[in-house]
């Protein structure tokens, strides 16, 4: 405010103190600092989800700094932020909180690698006169901005190559090691092994998947290579193309809705595994568990099922 006072243009903007909380939109502010540029849309969004937008703007009057035409004229600005306007939804103006009515607050999201250079500039430049820098200092906060930006992509590229590691170092054990653990690591496996679609079905592998995995269990198919055999390409396509439609319709008939037969789960798998095994699985004894007796509420509608064919 005391630099302002000396620009003939912005003082002229203040001519009482209500003028200062009109025209001043980061008396009150916050800056949220991600980890990665990607992370600052995802800020955004919450924002937008828990806040208001002050009376008299437009979408939060959002601005991404670095957009403006201001900072692209300028080749030695490297301010990257995202600015927002908000204010309190009307439900949160309660208790102690009635005095923030109509009261705006401003909110930076930048990365941590920006907000360094950020805080670097604006006390150098934006608060100090920046006529007085060195050419040397000028150099070396045109030099920072550069680091800043290529750094964000190396943090993003690091992290990802990160997950992408620990991931295939994961689907590794799974498989080096052989045998299949438990519901999480068999869900993996066949996402693995089938992809996205088997058959025209896009199956979620986490669905339904514990009583699959039951069945697995019992059938002692938890080595990959004994589990994909029996669950082989014709044995899917008949199970999604004839077993399924003429079991649901049983089901449907003899109004056993409940638990819902879902084939785009892991349901298609269950019950193509039922196909030869149907009988070793309904004989199984009733445990208490909640998911175990999907699988075993199917395999004897299953045995009925192919009883009423054979009829």
């Amino acid at each position: 405010m005391a630099k302002w006072s000396h620009d003939k243009n912005k003082a002229a903007l203040f001519k009482t103190r209500s003028d200062v909380f009109a025209c001043v939109g980061d008396l009150a502010g916050v800056r949220v600092m991600t980890y990665t540029e990607h992370d600052r849309d995802l800020v955004y969004n919450l924002v937008k989800e828990n806040f208001a937008t002050p009376a008299g703007k437009t979408d939060f009057d959002t601005e991404r700094k670095e957009e403006s035409a201001r900072i692209q004229r300028d080749k030695s600005n490297f301010y990257r932020a995202t600015h927002m306007q908000v204010c309190l939804r009307p439900e949160h103006l309660t208790d102690g909180y009635l005095n923030l009515k109509g009261s705006h607050c401003e909110i930076q999201i930048t990365s941590m690698l920006a907000h360094v250079w950020n805080e670097i500039e604006h006390d150098m430049r934006y608060k100090g006169d920046s006529r007085a820098l060195s050419d040397d200092e000028v150099l070396m906060l045109d030099s920072l901005g550069l680091m800043t930006k290529s750094g964000d992509h190396i943090i993003s590229s690091l992290i990802n190559a990160n997950a992408r590691r620990v991931e295939a170092q994961r689907q590794q054990e799974i498989l080096s090691k052989g045998r299949i653990k438990d519901v999480r690591a068999l869900s993996d496996a066949l996402e693995k092994h089938f992809g996205a679609t088997v058959w025209g079905k896009s199956p979620s592998y986490r669905l339904n998947a514990d009583a699959l995995w039951d069945t697995v269990e019992a059938l002692k198919l938890t080595q990959p290579k004994d589990l994909f055999q029996v669950l082989s390409p014709s044995l899917l396509q008949n199970t999604v193309k004839q077993t399924i439609p003429a079991f649901s319709r049983y089901l449907k008939r003899t109004d056993q809705i409940r638990p819902k037969l879902a084939a785009e789960s892991c349901d298609l798998f269950l019950i193509a595994l039922l196909e030869g095994s149907h009988a070793t699985i309904a004989g199984l004894a009733k445990t208490n568990r909640g998911p175990a007796k999907r699988h075993l509420f199917f395999a004897k509608a299953f045995v009925d099922f192919r009883s009423s064919q054979e009829a």
